[in-house]
């Protein structure tokens, strides 16, 4: 049998050594992925007189998209999404204490600012200002059809009234997870009858075609304007349809929404 020199020897345990590495990164990416899904909704619960819809596409790499619905007393419905900064098990760790901290608060917070308030102080760390979160955190009233809100930084949610007019709901509070003392506001907006409402993450809108120009909110809306009749579960599957014919089905980033549709 022969017998392996000292060189032999460190030269297959030099490669030995990098496909021990990229065979661990493989495994804590596929946990990672894990945690994340099972972060999600497994079901979206309905409000009478809404049709509501959601859907995750992640991208090659682990990131930290994050949206949830649930019910809340006096027939109401929370509406959250939210992006959390970083990539790997580090963004879907951040993620986890985001979802716990909303489900903990959300119940008695008398308002959107005052869940945001919490969750910002829940997750500020002293010294890591590199960690932070973007959210729109929703409360939708099933007798008025009102929507109380509030956007901590993140992208602009739109609304596509029956009628064709195309409105986004601004708000312009600072992320969540930086300053503990930051303030949040309460808005709101009247959804009525044939209203679409589109919930995205950033990784939606900047998908990107073959020319690297990205989707945008103009072809957002013009695929809502296309679909909207289709009802809530039909439109997702528009939007979807749409970006990934225009991104060829590779995203650089996470992708989730959620559509809500009036009645």
């Amino acid at each position: 049998m022969p017998i392996e020199s000292d060189a032999e020897r460190r030269n297959l345990l030099g490669l030995k050594l990098p496909l021990a590495a990229s065979r661990a990164r493989k495994a804590e990416e596929e946990k990672a992925r894990a945690i994340q899904a099972g972060l999600l909704p497994g079901e979206i619960p309905q409000l009478e007189g809404f049709q509501i819809a959601s859907a995750w596409r992640p991208s090659a790499q682990v990131s930290g998209d994050y949206f949830d619905v649930f019910p809340l007393s006096g027939d109401r419905l929370a509406l959250c999404i939210a992006d959390v900064s970083g990539k790997g098990m580090a963004a879907v760790m951040l993620t986890s204490e985001l979802r716990d901290a909303v489900r903990k608060f959300a119940p008695d917070a008398a308002s959107p600012a005052e869940l945001c308030t919490q969750v910002n102080q829940a997750l500020c760390r002293p010294g890591a200002q590199t960690r932070y979160v973007t959210m729109f955190y929703g409360v939708l009233e099933r007798g008025n059809g009102r929507l109380r809100y509030e956007s901590a930084g993140h992208c602009l949610p739109l609304v596509v009234r029956g009628d064709g007019k195309v409105e986004f709901l601004a708000s312009f509070s600072g992320v969540i997870g930086i300053f503990s003392h930051w303030l949040y506001q309460n808005q709101e907006v009247q959804l009525r009858s044939g209203d679409c409402l589109l919930l995205v993450t950033d990784g939606l809108l900047q998908a990107e075609g073959r020319r690297h120009e990205e989707f945008g909110y103009q072809r957002l809306i013009a695929t809502v304007e296309s679909g909207r009749s289709l009802g809530a579960a039909g439109l997702r599957q528009e939007i979807l349809t749409a970006v990934t014919k225009f991104s060829g089905g590779k995203l650089q980033d996470d992708a989730s929404l959620i559509v809500v549709r009036v009645d």
